[in-house]
């Protein structure tokens, strides 16, 4: 268990931008259901990404070095192939916005950016606690 986690930092700055952004294309833009839709699962999943990938930083930090990088990359291949999965369905399904669903995907980099501007300056001290864990599988993904 990770004390003193910052992906709820990353997720609210990721929320204001996605705000921000969203207001100033409805601004110029007409809303219509298609943009809301493409722009609610984009951030969806973009969040539930997030969280996955702390996730798998958690479990990777409990292996043994030589898996943990081969179960780093595996996931990262994963959340790769789910988001041109996500991406592939926005784009055939005429329902969903595909365009904006890739506008905001592209949106979590300027949030990262954003993200280490803010924590610069404070201590950036992880405290790593172990934990029993009952549900733990040493060689289970999750």
């Amino acid at each position: 268990m990770i004390n003193n986690r910052q992906s709820p930092l990353l997720i609210l700055i990721y929320t204001g931008v996605v705000i921000i952004a969203s207001l100033i294309t409805f601004l110029i833009v007409d809303i219509s259901r298609d943009m809301l839709a493409g722009l609610l699962l984009a951030y969806v999943f973009t969040v539930l990404k997030l969280f996955l990938i702390e996730r798998i930083i958690i479990n990777a930090i409990k292996k043994a070095p030589e898996k943990a990088g081969s179960y780093v990359k595996l996931h990262y291949f994963f959340r790769f192939l789910l988001t041109f999965l996500i991406l592939f369905i926005a784009f055939v399904d005429s329902s969903i916005n595909a365009y904006v669903v890739a506008v905001v995907f592209l949106l979590l980099k300027p949030a990262a950016y954003i993200y280490g501007f803010v924590i610069k300056d404070k201590s950036s001290d992880y405290v790593i606690v172990e934990i029993e864990d009952d549900d733990y599988d040493e060689f289970g993904d999750f």
